[in-house]
């Protein structure tokens, strides 16, 4: 592996780091239930034990299992795990139904009266739920990990670091488009010349920056009228739930902290972490300065996009009071005129 244009990266890992936000918008968008992807991944990975399925096609039918109510065909191509999806497809849609069925009506005990219409899966899933753990497990996110993690071969890659942005900006789309945000940061890290390494590592922290996101009530997010104090809290808390998700995803150390502590000001009165100058680097304080430019130029609900010359102004105000670098504004002032 060339460790200067490639990374070790294991999607599953990286899905189920991810899946407690997707499951809010889950709850929101399609009124599921917490933890429904990993339950559905849990029934599916079981059947799939039941039909012998290969280590591929398990790491694949987990893969979906996670993102089976946000990812289209074109996605999943991208991600690498759609390669004949039809039986894994199948397995999916029977363990989602499932799960929908059973959480409906709080029924524990398997009966061929409530299963779903994939006929050819009903004897294995009555046989592989006959034993109490089943249930059980099946309502312990803890258990429901465990059983993931023990069943599933390692299947890390090493894919290029564009490979891995073109994952990242998948999910970040979920919330908006990441292209031109994307967009100006290229800008940016070619100007201060990063190397390979270091500008492609930032465009995937780029990718996920708002990516907490979709842990706020989308409702609140939308809202064209002041919003109180408390409500401010809750929309703030969408980078602790970024950290939170990326953290423990291989190897995303850097990403992890570049997508979390945007919010940070030099004065140390920024947020999740009160950093102060000195704790923050030039990346650090280029994606801070970055997020704030592209804020301030883009449409909002309770206003309209401001010009660049405007957003400028308002930044260089931040500068001055020594809240963001100057420096940094100046450079994206020159760059963006």
């Amino acid at each position: 592996m060339d460790k200067k244009k490639q990374m070790n990266f294991n999607l599953n890992n990286f899905l189920l780091s991810v899946s407690d936000i997707l499951d809010f918008r889950d709850i929101e968008k399609n009124n599921t239930t917490k933890h429904h992807s990993k339950r559905v991944a849990y029934i599916a990975l079981k059947i799939g034990e039941q039909l012998n399925l290969d280590p591929k096609q398990m790491f694949a039918l987990c893969a979906y299992s996670l993102f089976h109510n946000y990812i289209d065909k074109e996605n999943c191509i991208t991600l690498g795990v759609y390669d004949d999806m039809g039986i894994l497809t199948k397995i999916v849609n029977y363990s989602h139904n499932i799960d929908e069925t059973y959480r409906k009506d709080k029924i524990f005990i398997p009966s061929k009266e409530i299963l779903p219409t994939y006929k050819q899966f009903d004897e294995i899933f009555l046989e592989i739920s006959k034993p109490q753990y089943f249930w059980l497990d099946l309502q312990n996110e803890g258990s429901i990990l465990q059983y993931i993690y023990s069943t599933l071969y390692d299947m890390t890659t090493q894919p290029t670091y564009e490979d891995v942005l073109n994952i990242t900006s998948i999910f970040g789309n979920l919330y908006e488009d990441t292209k031109p945000f994307l967009e100006k940061c290229e800008k940016m890290t070619d100007f201060y010349q990063f190397d390979y390494k270091d500008k492609i590592t930032f465009l995937i922290a780029a990718s996920l920056i708002n990516f907490g996101k979709l842990n706020i009530s989308s409702k609140l997010l939308e809202k064209k009228e002041k919003i109180t104090k408390i409500e401010l809290e809750e929309i703030k808390s969408n980078v602790y739930y970024n950290q939170k998700a990326l953290q423990n995803i291989y190897e995303f150390e850097n990403i992890s902290r570049w997508a979390t502590i945007h919010q940070e000001k030099l004065d140390s009165n920024g947020y999740p972490f009160c950093l102060k100058a000195s704790q923050l680097s030039l990346k650090d304080r280029l994606m801070g300065c970055l997020n704030i430019y592209n804020s301030l130029i883009s449409n909002k609900a309770y206003r309209d996009a401001y010009s660049h010359q405007k957003a400028i102004e308002i930044m260089k105000e931040l500068g001055q009071k020594e809240e963001i670098d100057l420096s940094i504004v100046n450079n994206i002032a020159s760059i963006f005129e």
